[in-house]
């Protein structure tokens, strides 16, 4: 059964195409990856990603508080009453 389900999903596999960026790390567009270190000095991507996970995370705890702050004043609000 094992042997089954690997055959039929290689030969899905199989059906797929190759990847689309290879060509620009091989061959005469290998020069790609020389150029990325240089594009690297002057776009440090390295620094934007890190400033937008903390930009992410920074949102993501501010509606997660007020999601909670909504719950529990609800809470309170609604044993007061």
């Amino acid at each position: 059964m094992f042997n089954i389900l690997k055959s039929f999903l290689s030969s899905i596999y199989d059906l797929l195409p190759d990847s689309p960026f290879q060509i620009f790390f091989e061959g005469k567009l290998g020069i790609l990856n020389d150029m990325l270190g240089w594009l690297n000095w002057f776009i440090p991507f390295d620094l934007c990603f890190k400033i937008t996970e903390i930009w992410v995370t920074a949102i993501a705890a501010y509606y997660l508080f007020n999601i909670i702050k909504k719950i529990v004043f609800d809470l309170i609000i609604e044993k007061i009453l």
